[in-house]
């Protein structure tokens, strides 16, 4: 069995700036997810602009799941642990939220969610290290510098 490589002290930053950033993106996606659904069932007046509300609810929701795309562009596996964390944060509060919204849970349920954000963050995982082989493919393998003859 080969030797496993030694876990450097910038790894373990990683992993913390890979838990941490999935927390704070789960909190304000669930933020995002309780304001759309709040606005969409507590504010009947502005049932009028509920295309513009969902746009900029699925527009917000989008932008936040770039965040660890680019935050790790370099290691995709850390998009996606950091993007999984998010979603099953998000996911949980979607399941409380079928609560006090029952009907919620009629056109997806928590689990179909669930798979839904785990599926999605997979392919743009492996999207994005398939970018990375071919970006550095392109870039060729390093030329070894030539001696001189004297």
């Amino acid at each position: 069995m080969p030797p496993r490589p030694r876990k450097t002290a910038h790894d373990d930053g990683l992993v913390h700036t890979t838990l941490r950033l999935g927390l704070v993106i789960g909190a304000a996606l669930s933020g995002v997810a309780i304001a759309w659904l709040l606005i969409a069932n507590r504010l009947p007046a502005l049932d009028r602009l509920a295309m513009l509300r969902n746009l900029a609810a699925g527009a917000s929701v989008i932008i936040l799941m770039l965040v660890p795309a680019y935050r790790f562009r370099k290691n995709p596996s850390h998009v996606f642990v950091c993007g999984l964390i998010a979603w099953s944060i998000l996911t949980l509060v979607y399941a409380i939220l079928q609560i006090p919204f029952p009907r919620l849970g009629i056109r997806m349920g928590t689990f179909h969610f669930f798979m839904l954000g785990a599926v999605l963050l997979g392919l743009a995982s492996a999207l994005l290290w398939v970018v990375q082989l071919v970006l550095s493919l392109r870039q060729g393998p390093p030329i070894p510098a030539r001696k001189r003859a004297h």
